[in-house]
């Protein structure tokens, strides 16, 4: 990542890079880090459609 801010998903904080809008998310099954799409609203809150691990496939929804 060549910028990194971090963002809160589910609680957890979580590296940014806001020129390519990637968080580093963690699998809640295996704790793989996942590069993830992640918008910014107009105030800043994140938002994502939740992701499937590559490591092991469990889908990690938004929610946490």
């Amino acid at each position: 990542m060549a910028s990194s801010e971090t963002v809160i998903l589910g609680g957890v904080e979580c590296d940014y890079d806001p020129e390519t809008h990637i968080a580093l998310v963690y699998c809640s099954n295996c704790s793989e880090r996942n590069e993830v799409e992640v918008s910014l609203d107009e105030n800043g809150v994140p938002e994502y459609a939740g992701f499937v691990c590559a490591k092991c496939g469990t889908f990690n929804s938004p929610e946490g």
